[in-house]
């Protein structure tokens, strides 16, 4: 997804941007339906089983209440984590 030129401008690159658009994250051993995302948004801290955007999977990653900038390809099943949303 590229960054419109108008928030381009203001940020100066793609990492500082806002996220353009979010969605609700369904935990499952698949790919995110948006592809990789920019970061996760999580409404109950805990954790989670994540796919890092290279296909490593790591368990039981620590996620705090709020924005956790972590790129990732997969929120697989199982943890503690709740009321995740993934940022693009």
């Amino acid at each position: 997804m590229r960054i419109p030129s108008a928030i381009r401008r203001l940020w100066n690159d793609d990492v500082t941007a806002p996220g353009l658009v979010y969605a609700p994250v369904t935990k499952a051993d698949t790919d995110l339906p948006g592809g990789v995302c920019r970061a996760l948004l999580v409404g109950t801290a805990g954790t989670a089983n994540l796919m890092q955007s290279d296909g490593t999977t790591r368990a039981d990653v620590p996620l705090q209440q709020g924005m956790n900038a972590l790129v990732c390809k997969q929120v697989r099943t199982g943890g503690t984590a709740a009321d995740i949303w993934a940022i693009y």
